[in-house]
């Protein structure tokens, strides 16, 4: 069987039926569950800070004498500043992998 004449086109509308959702802004200091879960992860990162300053009294003498130098010098880049001060305790890894031995 042949077909004599084409079926006439009939112009059918794409139709997206996917939903469409406004943006909303989330403003979390707002939101009681989102803010109570913020001061709790505050409170626990603080805990684990102050104990990882108490077990190694050497990072707390060092921050103190950098501050000091700091203070006393008061440099206008204070990054070249840090970068010079605590250079001769870099070990001699390779750049970009200081923190690839860093653990969480």
């Amino acid at each position: 069987m042949r077909l004599l004449l084409l079926p006439l086109q009939t112009h059918t509308e794409v139709r997206d039926d996917k939903p469409v959702f406004e943006k909303r802004s989330l403003v979390w200091e707002e939101d009681m569950q989102m803010h109570s879960m913020f001061l709790d992860r505050k409170e626990e990162l603080k805990a684990e800070h102050a104990s990882y300053l108490r077990q190694h009294p050497e990072l707390r003498t060092m921050m103190a004498d950098f501050l000091q130098f700091l203070l006393l010098r008061k440099p206008s880049d204070v990054f070249v500043f840090a970068r010079e001060y605590f250079s001769p305790f870099a070990s001699l890894q390779p750049p970009g992998s200081t923190f690839n031995t860093s653990s969480p």
